[in-house]
């Protein structure tokens, strides 16, 4: 994989298809991603803040270290479209409507993050931060929140079949049921 730092991006970026890129410590804040082919890519250290993404595809795209705020996931061309996320800040994005089906997220902080009818089925989150993201009408089958936390999951209204909870998170999936535990 070839790694592209701050001062040799530029060349990359006038591509319509990039592959085998390592994107080191570059800040792409407000950078235009449209119709853009990232494959098999990796963001590390990067800040990709207020990015446009219309008709981007990320297959097999890892990002990791990296600020990922106020992006709009719907605008990605759905085509191929796999990432994961390690030790992230992906807080105030939408992921509304997106398939995420075995996305990985790992030690990233997801606060206020809409993921309103994604397709979340076996994806991960682990040590995550989600404080206020909204999970609704959304496919929670087979996904992992065990090492989570800050979630707030309303059962009646998202799809969970073998989600799995730590004891300490499965309890306040109760309180959505108007009982009282004693």
């Amino acid at each position: 994989m070839q790694k592209i730092t701050d001062k040799n991006y530029w060349e990359t970026m006038k591509m319509d298809n990039i592959s085998g890129i390592h994107f080191y410590g570059i800040n792409f804040s407000g950078f235009d991603f449209w119709w853009k082919n990232f494959n098999d890519c990796k963001f590390e250290k990067c800040n990709l803040s207020n990015i446009w993404l219309r008709n981007t595809t990320f297959n097999n795209v890892d990002f990791d270290h990296s600020k990922i705020m106020w992006l709009k996931f719907v605008d990605l061309s759905h085509f191929l479209s796999h990432f994961s996320f390690s030790d992230c800040n992906i807080s105030l994005s939408s992921f509304y409507w997106v398939n995420l089906k075995n996305t990985i997220f790992n030690d990233s902080e997801i606060k206020e993050t809409d993921f309103t009818n994604s397709n979340l089925e076996n994806a991960s989150f682990n040590y995550c931060d989600l404080e206020k993201s909204i999970f609704s009408n959304t496919n929670l089958k087979n996904t992992s929140f065990i090492w989570s936390y800050n979630l707030s999951i309303d059962p009646t209204r998202n799809k969970l079949s073998k989600t799995k909870f730590s004891r300490e998170n499965a309890l306040w999936l109760l309180s959505y049921l108007d009982i009282v535990i004693e």
